[in-house]
């Protein structure tokens, strides 16, 4: 069975190749040295001069020229060495990319082995997820992100953080380094942490001067006229953030992205709200017209696009909370416009709605769409802002603030943490408890310490859910105790200053995020295989307790085989029930399910030091991941078989349309998580030529308590086509779970998964 597939400790698909690194090998090496020596110049108890100073060995050096047509500046490599936030983008504080400098060393001109076998030696006793994982891994039950092999994985990163942009914009960062300096008159106490936010806001105007610089430059060379006109617009723009205050619609995006780039964030938070009024400013004084603006937009779009995070990148528009919902609402308007256009995979463009909103931009959303591109997702804030204030305990005024990042993980724009820094694999667990505590996968036991009846004395499926149940808890346990650790370590390495200067309350409380600084210390735990599991349960409570056609026993032999010689087994468990059918005989499962592991794990926040600890239903390629590695399920699923995506039924398990899948789902409660993932895929012609009964069917789902939806339009003759003819078919884009891909780039599994998925016709 393992020889079928599996390459361990294998990573998230890459859903886009990145672009070469403009620094040659030489050069990169270079840099990758120095910032290890300077690192070794500081201990732990130094770390917010080490972090400054590591900063300063990158930035501006790892800034790129400017292209062409570039508006908007700042794109930047990252290299196998430096600092960041998560692993999209190198990795989480001062980190390595170890398993990769074998191959980096052969790009090298010169023999580089001895200063190779340097970097490894010292950061496999540096990186920050390697300190981590040396602390907390337990062996065949905890493992590290992304080994499918275990049943839980666990990892340190600091995903998912929203900057207060609005802090940075309406100060400048003049304005922002007074406001640090007489906060630090009052707080004596830590005089080193408002010393560090100095310093990091010094670098920020180094990096703004490098690219004035750059601009100057380029102005000295033959040019178009409109070139020329487009770089002096960035030149006042870039001159203007560097002494004052942003005063237009290019000078506030300018900054702002420069900041989250030197921040190393990867989700870009409430744009609207934040230069929704430099837009209208700007347009009311005929600075720049609304096509001018798309262009703009569509810039920046292409900056975030190119980082190739994957499953980040997410920009949020419209929704209650905002400052000026009038302005802001102008700049949802003409970016829906520039995402429609630009069919990118990236930004993760997302739309907030809620019942009296504008109706123009909603049907504008449902436009976009309809074109394809699978943008803008849509979240429902009339469920979603009770759901956060329930599941965070915050009151309204601050649940208004929620957003979602990677995948549709839900926290607190610029006041909270909500990394979701653990995952347990739903059914792989339910495989163990069938084999007695032994995967079939690779056949290690995998209950740790913890004792369970064994299947042949279970006499009742309340018995049998009871035991499923205290396994969950066992992992729920094992993982919420690694997910503070990974909080504690980054915390002793690192400060995340830039990160922590935009986040409330970090200033007034002269304090770094993780260092008892931010508003909301929250984390989240991914759940995988949901509905696969609740399948399995319906399964096993119909063909053993109900009409009593199998034993536990029998069950266990017939899915250690895999199904061999026994494919009437396998059919019958195909015809029971399944979750997306409105049938409560396995949706009342699905829910007992959901409710037992959500409460469980917000539940146990207190006990590790957190304000908030929520499940996330969100998936993204992970359900497949994970399903090559899980064995053969009561379901009627075959080993190896990609599973269920979030909260979705078994792809093409929902045979009765749309209406029951969707009944199905709005029964999964939304007030005890932190963000689940509903996809749906239309053909074409459905949702565009049947557009009201459509809007129909999405209203009365959110309507009834659907949080969120995820629309891809596609056929399924379109998508076998791209599957035979890929070369024809480079831009098509599909929503894979919490994040948009091009078609063509998935793995194979990847893509049969998508296309066994129901398409409404």
């Amino acid at each position: 069975m393992i020889e079928r597939i599996l390459k361990k400790n294998e990573t998230n698909v890459a859903v886009a190749p990145k672009e070469p690194l403009f620094l040659s090998p030489d050069e990169q090496l270079k840099l990758m040295l120095e910032y290890t020596h300077t690192h070794s110049l500081y201990s732990d108890s130094q770390k917010l001069k080490r972090e400054i100073e590591c900063l300063k060995v990158l930035f501006p050096k790892v800034f790129r020229p400017m292209y062409d047509n570039d508006l908007i500046l700042g794109r930047f490599d990252a290299l196998l060495v430096g600092f960041g936030s998560v692993t999209s983008v190198g990795g989480p504080g001062h980190y390595c990319r170890i398993e990769k400098l074998d191959s980096f060393a052969k790009t090298v001109s010169y023999d580089c082995s001895k200063e190779i076998k340097y970097l490894k030696n010292y950061w496999k006793d540096n990186d920050t997820r390697e300190i981590f994982y040396k602390e907390n891994l337990i062996e065949n039950i905890l493992g590290r992100f992304v080994d499918v092999l275990y049943p839980a994985i666990v990892t340190a990163r600091f995903s998912g953080m929203y900057l207060n942009y609005n802090l940075l914009l309406d100060n400048g960062i003049s304005g922002l380094k007074d406001l640090i300096k007489n906060k630090k008159i009052v707080t004596p106490n830590s005089i080193e942490e408002y010393d560090s936010m100095i310093e990091a806001l010094n670098l920020l105007e180094i990096v703004i001067d490098h690219h004035i610089t750059e601009v100057k430059n380029k102005l000295t060379e033959n040019l178009t006229t409109s070139r020329k006109l487009e770089l002096k617009k960035l030149l006042t723009a870039l001159t203007t953030i560097r002494y004052k205050k942003p005063n237009s619609f290019i000078s506030a995006m300018q900054l702002a992205w420069l900041y989250s780039s030197l921040a190393g964030v990867v989700n870009f938070g409430r744009m609207d709200d934040y230069l929704g009024d430099y837009l209208v400013s700007d347009l009311e004084k005929g600075i720049i017209d609304e096509e001018e603006a798309i262009k703009y937009i569509i810039s920046l779009w292409k900056l975030i696009e190119v980082k190739r995070t994957n499953v980040n990148g997410r920009v949020i528009i419209g929704g209650k909370g905002r400052r000026n919902p009038k302005n802001a609402d102008i700049f949802c308007k003409l970016s829906i416009e520039a995402t429609k256009r630009a069919q990118l995979v990236e930004p993760q463009f997302t739309l907030r709605i809620y019942e009296g909103m504008n109706k123009d931009i909603y049907n504008q959303a449902l436009d976009s769409i309809g074109t394809g591109c699978t943008y803008p997702i849509l979240y429902n804030d009339d469920v979603n802002i009770p759901a956060v204030m329930n599941a965070m305990n915050v009151d309204e005024k601050t649940a208004e603030q929620y957003v979602p990042f990677g995948c549709g993980e839900f926290v607190l724009s610029g006041q909270g943490v909500g990394t979701p820094n653990s995952c347990i694999n739903l059914l792989k667990a339910l495989t163990i408890l069938i084999h007695d505590g032994i995967d079939q996968w690779d056949y290690k036991y995998k209950y740790g310490n913890l004792k369970l009846k064994s299947m042949k004395d279970i006499t009742s499926f309340e018995d049998f859910f009871s035991e499923y149940k205290k396994l969950l808890s066992y992992y729920i346990h094992l993982t919420g105790i690694a997910h503070a650790s990974s909080y504690k370590i980054m915390n002793k390495k690192v400060g995340f200053i830039f990160t922590s200067i935009l986040t409330d309350d970090c200033i007034s409380r002269g304090k770094m995020a993780l260092d008892g600084g931010v508003k909301h210390l929250g984390g989240t735990n991914e759940m995988y295989g949901n509905m696969s599991s609740a399948d399995s349960l319906a399964a096993i409570k119909k063909l053993v307790f109900d009409e009593k056609k199998y034993t536990l026993s029998q069950i266990q032999n017939i899915l250690a085989k895999d199904f061999d010689d026994n494919n009437l087994t396998k059919f019958e468990m195909m015809a029971c029930p399944k979750f997306g059918n409105d049938n409560d005989y396995v949706d009342s499962l699905a829910i007992e399910l959901h409710e037992y592991v959500c409460n469980e794990v917000k539940n146990y926040a207190s006990k590790i030091g957190l304000d908030s600890w929520l499940v996330v239903v969100i998936n993204n390629q992970v359900n497949t991941e994970w399903g090559r590695a899980t064995s053969s399920s009561p379901d009627g699923r075959i080993s190896g078989l990609y599973m269920s995506n979030a909260n979705n039924p078994q792809s093409g398990a929902d045979m009765n349309g749309p209406t029951s899948m969707l009944n199905s789902l709005t029964k999964i409660k939304a007030n005890i998580h932190a963000g689940s993932v509903q996809n749906i895929k239309f053909s074409k012609n459905m949702f565009n030529n049947e557009r009201e009964k459509v809007k129909a069917l999405i209203s009365t789902f959110f309507k009834k308590g659907g949080p969120q939806l995820m629309i891809t339009i596609v056929g399924p003759e379109e998508l076998q086509a791209a599957y035979k003819n890929p070369e024809k078919y480079k831009n098509l884009t599909v929503r894979v779970g919490g994040f948009s891909a091009r078609f063509v780039n998935l793995e194979d599994d990847v893509k049969r998964e998508i296309m066994a998925r129901t398409c409404n016709e």
